[in-house]
C-alpha cells in the first residue's frame, strides 16, 4: 500500500491527461500541496536556517507542479462557477451530498413526527388490549 500522499500524487498526474477538466475543478477543493509549500517558506523565513531552506526547495520540488494544478484549478473553478467555462461539467464536491435535500418531512423514526418507533408499539398495545 501507498502512502495517502504519494497515491494521491501518482492519481493527480495519471488522470490530469485523461480528464482534464475534471482534475481542474476537482483539485481547487484540495490545496494541501500549497498550504505545505507556504508552511515551509514561513518557516524558512523565520528560522532561516539551511535545513530549512532545503526543506523549502524539497516541498517545491515535490508538491510545485500539484501546487501549480490547484492554483490553476482555483482560477478555473472560479470561472467555472461564473458560468464562463464548461457549463457541461459538474463539479463532485460542489454537488450535494445525499442529505443536502429538502428536510421538510420528519425522520420516521423522529419523535416529532406522526409515526415512529414508539407511536407504532404505543399503538399495537392499546390494539392488541381491546
Amino acid at each position: 500500500m501507498l502512502p495517502r500522499p504519494v497515491a494521491d500524487w501518482l492519481a493527480l498526474w495519471r488522470d490530469l491527461p485523461r480528464h482534464p477538466r475534471q482534475v481542474l475543478l476537482n483539485r481547487a477543493h484540495y490545496p494541501t500541496s500549497s498550504i505545505a509549500i507556504v508552511a515551509c517558506m514561513a518557516l524558512d523565513l523565520i528560522v532561516g536556517s539551511p535545513v530549512t531552506t532545503y526543506l523549502t526547495y524539497t516541498a517545491l520540488l515535490i508538491g510545485g507542479p500539484s501546487s501549480a494544478v490547484a492554483i490553476g484549478g482555483s482560477v478555473a473553478h472560479s470561472l467555472w462557477g461564473r458560468g464562463r467555462i464548461w457549463n457541461d461539467l459538474e463539479c463532485e464536491p460542489c454537488r450535494p451530498g445525499p442529505d443536502d435535500g429538502d428536510d421538510d418531512e420528519p425522520e420516521p423514526d423522529d419523535p416529532a413526527g406522526g409515526g415512529g418507533l414508539a407511536l407504532d408499539r404505543l399503538c399495537d398495545q392499546h390494539v392488541l388490549a381491546a
